[in-house]
Formats: C-alpha cells, sequence, structure tokens
C-alpha cells in the first residue's frame, strides 16, 4: 500500500503573517554586545611619616549603591549607566587596596591590613566610595571621586580622623574612552590626600 505525501504552500495572507512573525522573532532577539573592561589602577603618592608603634585594620571600603562594576556617568541630577562599559575590578576594592598600599607606604604605622585577619588592632578605619563618576557638562566631561574616611581608636569611641576627599581631573576629550585615565588620576589624588591626612594625625601610641 502506497501512501500519498501532502506538500502545503503558504501562499496570500497566511504567507505574509508567517513572514511577520518570523520577522518579529528575530528582531526580538537581542544582539550580542561584548563587554569593555576598563582597568582602575591608581598610583598615589605619599611622604614619610614619623613611625609609631601603633597598628591599623582597614575595614573593605563600602562603594554607595551605583558604583560596582557598571561605569557610571552624571549628566546634571541624572545618573546613568554605561551598556556593555564596566570597571574591570569592583571600585571599592581597588580603593581599599591602595589606600591600604599607601598608608603602609608612609611607614607611620607598624602594620597596617584587613582588619578582619589582624589581631587586636589599635586603630580602625572605615570607609565609603561616595562618589565615582564620569560627569558631563558643557564645558567639558570630568572624572570626578569622592570618598569618605573615619579612623577610630578600636577601643572606645575617640575618633582620630573623620574627613571627605574630593577629586576632579579632566577628560582629555569627551568621550568614554579618555575616561579610565582621568579617573585613575582622581582616585590617586583622593586616596594620596586620605593617606598623608591619617599619617599625619597626632596619634598617641
Amino acid at each position: 500500500m502506497f501512501m500519498q505525501t501532502k506538500h502545503w504552500k503558504c501562499t496570500g495572507p497566511m504567507a505574509a503573517a508567517v513572514a511577520a512573525a518570523l520577522l518579529v522573532a528575530g528582531c526580538a532577539t537581542p544582539a550580542y554586545v561584548p563587554t569593555v573592561w576598563y582597568v582602575l589602577e591608581p598610583e598615589p603618592q605619599v611622604a614619610p611619616a614619623q613611625p609609631t608603634e601603633l597598628t591599623l585594620g582597614i575595614r573593605p571600603i563600602q562603594a554607595a549603591k551605583p558604583y560596582k562594576q557598571p561605569v557610571v556617568y552624571r549628566d546634571g541630577q541624572e545618573l546613568g549607566m554605561y551598556p556593555g562599559i564596566q570597571w574591570a575590578e569592583l571600585p571599592g576594592t581597588v580603593v581599599t587596596r591602595a589606600l591600604t598600599e599607601a598608608l603602609l607606604a608612609t611607614g607611620r604605622f607598624r602594620d597596617v591590613g584587613n582588619a578582619a585577619d589582624m589581631h587586636a588592632p589599635d586603630l580602625i578605619l572605615v570607609g565609603q566610595l561616595l562618589r565615582l563618576d564620569e560627569r558631563h557638562a558643557p564645558d567639558g566631561w570630568t572624572a570626578e571621586c569622592e570618598l569618605r574616611i573615619e579612623v577610630r581608636r578600636a577601643l572606645g569611641t575617640q575618633v582620630a580622623v573623620a574627613d571627605t576627599f574630593r577629586a576632579e581631573v579632566p577628560l582629555e576629550r569627551s568621550g568614554v574612552d579618555a575616561l579610565p585615565e582621568a579617573m585613575n588620576r582622581a582616585l590617586a589624588e583622593v586616596v594620596s590626600h586620605a593617606a598623608t591626612r591619617i599619617a599625619g594625625q597626632e596619634l598617641e601610641n
């Protein structure tokens, strides 16, 4: 027994509907956008300070909510994030490491490290990264950074240092590809000022 195979042809309005459905399905599939990773590598500069026997424990610097890995821009009162452009490392982690290395370089403290890894440090440093913006303005774009730092005695409530450090560095041109260099300079400036301020504070052993 032979079976007859039927071939259906899609014509007229039905063909148009099928073609439209396929077109919509194709448009609904998002195009792949490769991620661009920008590196934060600030190089703070500090001068030697008078050594003490004090130890300083640093708690990881916390970044305000917008300032994680996406690159953030500010236009007036509006914050936005560039699609497909991110920092290669969490900015809070970068600042914590840079601040630790800068404070060690001053020679002010007998030891500087992660507070969680130290046995009863004399001082505790806490901080928050408040801004890490590419600011857009009619007169040009700038990299802006703001860091709040507090240093307290581990025992008691005495505050040794409480200050906010800010830096603004113009971009060489109005384009996000010019941001990494300017932001690294802004971060280096902020960390340098913070480390110098802490190392220069009168502290009792």
